[in-house]
């Protein structure tokens, strides 16, 4: 790890990486604002994960004016996660930055991304992922927590789980660390956690943490967080391996109470993946906390089972 980083060495610093999926309406905006940057050292690169808008055809418009280059790929739908992936096989960029197409980037954020990333001391840049700020909305106010000091240098497991810091975040991650940690990808679903990867990424590097606002987010009423239970329940095979990895890799950091919910939440996933109980004894660290959550778990499987009865999904 000591080699000199030095963003020069790749044809840009930023790639500002665009999933979309039929969102013709609000990506002319988030455009926008990548092409009211202060810093222009980037390219855009689009993975359209389906859309039957007309998302190629804006995206074509787009291309003829931006200031900045554009890459635009099509896929079959196969989820936000899957697209990420694919995205960071094409990408050029030093940092990796992800913009959902329904959000914008503050005018000022890859510069001071940029800045920041230059006040670390180049021995130390190796053990560093990249550079993490705050998302705000069209007013100005904070997703949830700022970090408990204006510039911090920790990690995804310590912020969350040591200082308990909530909220939408937006990173400028190096790109040839996220390539090192790609999504799994379960057949037939769409969707897996964020956070996953952040945890992974914390075992081995640091962020530098600002409270500067970088991304600015606007929630649609057909996105991701729209209809929590119906994304749960069609991806449960996500959602068992992340409650797995959960209670067996990162217990130890976790408050006690949650350590019994996780367990709970793997044991209900379990069961609607068909997993048994003797696999689950098997597969799980601490035999003793499975056991107890089982009931919990049980009964939460249950009330899934008769709400998505009484929702017909």
């Amino acid at each position: 790890m000591g080699k000199t980083l030095n963003t020069k060495n790749c044809r840009f610093t930023f790639t500002v990486f665009i999933p979309t999926y039929n969102r013709a309406h609000t990506l002319g905006r988030a455009l926008q604002s990548i092409e009211d940057q202060t810093f222009d050292d980037l390219e855009v690169l689009i993975i359209d994960d389906g859309s039957t808008d007309t998302t190629r055809s804006l995206v074509d418009k787009w291309r003829k004016k931006a200031h900045f280059p554009i890459q635009y790929y099509w896929q079959k739908n196969q989820g936000k996660h899957v697209a990420h992936n694919n995205a960071l096989q094409r990408a050029k960029g030093f940092f990796f930055v992800l913009l959902d197409s329904d959000d914008m980037l503050h005018p000022r954020a890859l510069e001071r991304l940029k800045y920041h990333w230059d006040t670390i001391p180049d021995d130390d840049k190796p053990f560093f992922a990249g550079v993490e700020g705050l998302c705000v909305d069209s007013r100005g106010n904070v997703s949830r927590d700022k970090y408990p000091f204006d510039v911090m240098d920790s990690n995804y497991l310590e912020i969350a789980k040591k200082y308990n810091i909530m909220g939408d975040k937006k990173n400028a991650i190096r790109t040839e660390i996220l390539r090192q940690f790609p999504y799994p990808h379960f057949q037939g679903e769409r969707h897996m956690r964020d956070d996953l990867i952040w945890k992974r990424i914390s075992m081995r590097y640091k962020f530098r943490y600002i409270n500067e606002p970088i991304q600015i987010i606007e929630y649609q009423p057909d996105g991701l967080s729209a209809d929590v239970f119906s994304m749960r329940m069609r991806n449960p095979q996500g959602f068992r391996y992340y409650y797995l990895e959960e209670i067996n890799t990162y217990s130890a950091l976790t408050r006690r109470y949650l350590r019994f919910k996780y367990h709970a939440k793997f044991v209900r996933y379990s069961l609607h993946c068909g997993v048994g109980f003797f696999q689950q004894y098997r597969e799980v660290r601490s035999k003793f906390l499975w056991l107890i959550s089982v009931p919990r778990g049980v009964i939460g499987w249950l009330e899934d089972r008769a709400k998505m009865f009484h929702r017909k999904l």
